[in-house]
């Protein structure tokens, strides 16, 4: 993940260092980063993967964001929201509800719904949608 390390260097940002990077980047499926913008605070998870259908899904379907520095890519509320769920059915941690629910909140429109409602359907995640709906 050199390009990570140089793309998210200098005093400004924590990056997690390259053997940090290394180990996380070999897992087979779910593997997790954060940077962090040091001036502000803000946070950007990383979530990569290959081996579950939906990461090509939110490549295929990913928001660009044009900067001064060239494209950002960034996945469609939908994916994030179907993968909160999962964290959220596997652990039940309340903050992946506050998320879903910040994101509707933003994200009125949801283009790619019927993607959202089959996999939740297909995962059995009726349940944890309700929820995250409701908080």
């Amino acid at each position: 993940m050199p390009v990570i390390s140089s793309l998210f260097s200098g005093a400004d940002f924590y990056c997690p260092p390259p053997e940090v990077l290394a180990v996380e980047t070999d897992r087979e499926c779910r593997w997790h980063f954060s940077v962090i913008h040091i001036p502000t605070g803000l946070k950007a998870d990383f979530y990569p993967g290959k081996l579950d259908a939906t990461f090509a899904w939110a490549w295929q379907n990913r928001l660009v964001v044009e900067s001064g520095s060239g494209p950002i890519y960034l996945a469609p509320p939908e994916y994030v929201i179907l993968w909160k769920l999962i964290f959220y059915k596997e652990g039940k941690s309340p903050k992946h509800l506050r998320d879903i629910s910040r994101i509707l909140a933003v994200q009125t429109e949801l283009p790619h719904r019927a993607f959202l409602m089959r996999e939740i359907r297909e995962r059995g995640l009726g349940s944890a949608w309700e929820e995250a709906r409701q908080s």
